[in-house]
């Protein structure tokens, strides 16, 4: 069976991988690996700069056994560090924005690591994983019974935008800050919560709402 390693942004991403994505793809012949990078002594996840990201990358991608190496990041509070970082910015759309980033720290990794450029593809979610959630907020109502009355808030939210990887304002109303602020008695917990409700909702309808993460998925699965 093939390995890919999937460097992510913190350990709620890692979850996700173990117990949603990597399971899904076995049928594949493919096994998915999540890591998460030490961020500081004794501290994994948030606040990834990229002066950790490509030594982790580099490293995974020495392996014979790993075929390929794909990243699962927050486009939110993105280190200005990452190679294409100014250029993104000054892009007009959010997709345009994705791509340069994108492309910028795969030419980046590839000059780094030597590797072939098709073992590294990276992956950057807009603008961070509880956007998937929002693929279907009724499921939030079937983990905890007090969450129910939130539910309509939530809907409100994804009818606001095109897709659930739009949603985003500001730090105050980020997915992850609206499911923190709106979902109480017991409030939402990333870790706790966060996996658990993404394989509720189920791989197919987050494609179907998500495109930029139904195109990292679509690669995975070619691997």
């Amino acid at each position: 069976m093939r390995r890919a390693v999937v460097i992510c942004e913190g350990q709620t991403e890692e979850a996700f991988i173990a117990r949603v994505l990597a399971p899904a793809l076995l049928p594949n012949d493919l096994f998915l690996q999540g890591i998460t990078v030490n961020t500081s002594p004794g501290r994994k996840g948030g606040a990834l700069s990229y002066s950790r990201l490509r030594p982790a990358v580099r490293n995974a991608l020495a392996s014979s056994h790993v075929v390929a190496v794909t990243t699962f990041i927050d486009y939110y509070k993105l280190d200005t560090g990452f190679p294409g970082y100014t250029a993104a910015i000054g892009q007009p759309g959010l997709g345009a924005k994705l791509r340069t980033l994108e492309t910028a720290l795969h030419a980046d990794v590839v000059a780094h690591a030597g590797c072939d450029p098709a073992r590294f593809f990276p992956h950057i979610q807009p603008h961070e994983f509880e956007a998937l959630l929002f693929s279907d907020v009724g499921a939030f109502a079937d983990l905890e019974d007090t969450w129910a009355t939130a539910v309509p808030a939530l809907m409100a939210v994804r009818s606001g935008v095109a897709t659930p990887e739009e949603i985003n304002d500001g730090q105050a109303t980020t997915p992850a800050a609206r499911l923190e602020a709106l979902l109480q008695r017991p409030g939402y917990r990333k870790l706790r919560h966060g996996p658990i409700v993404a394989k509720k909702i189920g791989l197919s309808r987050m494609e179907e709402e998500c495109p930029h993460f139904a195109g990292w998925l679509a690669r995975l699965r070619q691997l």
